[in-house]
């Protein structure tokens, strides 16, 4: 039998049912049905591609028009980030390993990715892996903790919603069907069923499509040319709009990027698994119906005992039964507690679910809101881009389906490249609330909100994810390719001792958590470590739980963890039992100067 990872996949039969389920949910309440994509930025099409070629882009376009004929609206949400350009090479071997792409947003998950996601696809594996006989579904141990937390905190994130969980490590995946009754499976990339390109002289041969794509050995150095996997264009010229910067003739191609043809079929290897499952779950309604009458039987669709049954084991699945995320503890200093309840958050970050209502603007002290906000050069349409016609005679999925009779015009914007990344030591300290000698009482501090701090590196509130929003996210003037599409970016809240507190209001924990990820340095210089470029004067203060903490450097050095080369995680309340309260949080730095060396920013407030 060939290998799964070549076919479509696997998935259980219970978890088969349960993706029915949902399906015959969203045709019965007419309610949107809501698929997260998200994984590293190969995974998710950066580096070559628009974001229509992308995976999740393929399936989109595929799938929202036939739901639109069953009165189902889908949404796609596209949750990935750009690539980093300055990692040093250890940093950028240990992103690229797999699993670490997705915990800057995980730790805020039911706000970041959204409370009402009904599948999430996870495709956060490792992009190095050359050799036939290694699986590149494996992950490593840390990555199987952070895969852990980031599918618990999915499960958890709703009360009305509950996905089903493609992708991530097998043996989390089994922990949480066998004792938590999770809908779980992995998806393959339907290799198996490409004709091989044999030779130069054959290629013509084989459906479009399919060229390059299975190629045997002898072929391989030619299927992996730029020219054979990726096709781009960054400007069209058009009457109305004319770009601020020269714009390149196609996206910038980098090393380990994944050309668009394995993207399209990996989109029309998920799609064909949803077609499926689209099929049975109207097949069951009709057969159900013939037999005992409209309406359907509440037993068939209902999702609340679902949810409220799958959602009680997992709060209550402890470490004998499934140990990898309480491991992070240990790993990251993250308390065992949040493997079992919600994280929330807010970032600048994009794309993200909700976007007018989950940046960190809307819980910043209201005298501190930036004025100035990204402006887009243009919205609306992108002229159409002859890349996306197929060619003449070759097979089209969306006019087999009659949805279009050509491909339809969707437009892409731009985006500019945000490179931020925070180098420090790596060291196996791990901070003790408990023993902090450097606390003093908040009453002995006045907090009091600073001015001048601003959001920067953002492409704004219009960036959800989904194709139809490029029209309105990005396309800064600054953009060297307008038409890429792609929606992320790493934006954030910039200040440094200038600009005093900055203080965020309104945060309604739980269970007494909050962190932030932090950021210093400006992203123009070159990365050096905290330790050579921070001065020994250097201090973050910050304000939280009704206590004020100061960190000098070697302080910060000690306490900041680094859980990934793209974080700087600070824990600013840790305290289990507290209940519910309504908490302020502010920070600033002092003893430091430097324009660029001292800037720091708010990228991700998380709590709990």
């Amino acid at each position: 039998a060939p290998d799964w990872q070549k076919t479509a996949g696997w998935t259980t039969k219970r978890s088969f049912d349960g993706l029915e389920r949902r399906l015959i949910h969203a045709i019965m309440t007419e309610s949107p049905f809501v698929v997260v994509i998200t994984g590293n930025w190969q995974n998710m099409g950066y580096g070559g591609n628009h974001d229509w070629q992308s995976m999740p882009g393929v399936f989109e376009t595929i799938m929202k028009p036939l739901f639109e004929k069953v009165g189902v609206k889908l949404v796609v949400r596209a949750i990935g980030l750009p690539p980093m350009d300055d990692l040093n090479v250890e940093d950028l071997a240990d992103l690229l390993d797999g699993g670490k792409s997705t915990l800057v947003h995980a730790l805020g998950w039911s706000s970041i990715y959204g409370s009402d996601v009904d599948m999430v696809v996870w495709d956060d594996y490792s992009t190095l892996h050359d050799d036939d006989d290694k699986s590149s579904h494996d992950l490593n141990e840390v990555a199987a903790q952070l895969f852990d937390l980031f599918a618990r905190q999915a499960l958890l994130s709703g009360t009305t919603s509950l996905p089903f969980i493609w992708g991530g490590d097998f043996n989390v995946l089994r922990n949480l069907h066998e004792h938590a009754d999770v809908d779980v499976g992995q998806l393959g990339n339907g290799l198996v069923g490409i004709q091989q390109t044999m030779s130069e002289r054959t290629v013509n041969n084989i459906p479009w499509a399919a060229q390059y794509l299975n190629c045997q050995r002898g072929m391989r150095t030619t299927c992996q040319k730029d020219s054979s996997q990726f096709a781009s264009q960054c400007w069209i010229e058009r009457s109305d709009v004319t770009p601020s910067t020269p714009q390149f003739d196609s996206i910038q191609i980098l090393p380990t990027a994944i050309g668009w043809r394995m993207q399209q079929l990996k989109g029309y290897t998920l799609a064909y698994v949803f077609l499926q499952a689209t099929l049975d779950a109207i097949n069951q309604v009709s057969e159900i119906t013939i037999a005992q009458g409209f309406p359907l039987a509440d037993e068939y669709w209902h999702m609340g005992d679902y949810i409220k049954n799958v959602q009680e084991k997992v709060k209550t699945l402890d470490e004998t039964a499934a140990p990898h995320c309480f491991k992070l503890q240990e790993t990251m200093s993250l308390p065992k507690r949040l493997c079992q309840n919600r994280l929330q958050g807010r970032t600048e970050y994009t794309p993200r679910a909700n976007p007018t209502e989950t940046s960190l603007r809307t819980i910043l002290d209201p005298t501190q809101v930036p004025k100035v906000t990204p402006q887009l050069l243009y919205q609306g349409d992108d002229v159409e881009n002859p890349l996306r016609e197929v060619p003449r005679g070759e097979v089209d999925a969306l006019e087999i389906m009659d949805l279009q009779g050509k491909r339809r015009r969707r437009q892409r914007l731009l985006r500019t490249r945000n490179v931020p990344r925070i180098v420090m030591p790596q060291n196996g300290s791990i901070y003790d609330n408990a023993i902090a000698l450097y606390r003093r009482r908040i009453e002995e501090v006045t907090v009091e909100p600073g001015k001048g701090w601003q959001l920067l590196h953002s492409y704004g509130d219009g960036c959800d994810g989904s194709l139809s929003s490029s029209s309105t996210c990005g396309r800064l003037s600054t953009s060297s390719c307008l038409m890429e599409g792609h929606q992320g970016s790493r934006g954030g809240i910039w200040g440094n001792e200038a600009t005093g507190w900055l203080v965020f209001r309104g945060i309604k924990t739980e269970n007494g958590f909050i962190a932030l990820n932090l950021e210093f340095g400006g992203r123009e210089q070159s990365r050096r470590s905290l330790l050579e470029s921070l001065p020994d004067s250097f201090a973050l203060e910050y304000a939280a739980g009704g206590i004020s903490t100061t960190l000098d450097k070697t302080q910060l050095l000690e306490k900041l963890q680094k859980p990934t080369p793209d974080m700087g995680l600070l824990v600013v309340l840790d305290e289990n039992g507290s209940g519910d309260k309504e908490e302020t949080v502010a920070v600033r730095v002092r003893g430091c100067s430097d324009e660029v060396a001292c800037q720091f920013a708010v990228t991700h407030v998380y709590w709990s």
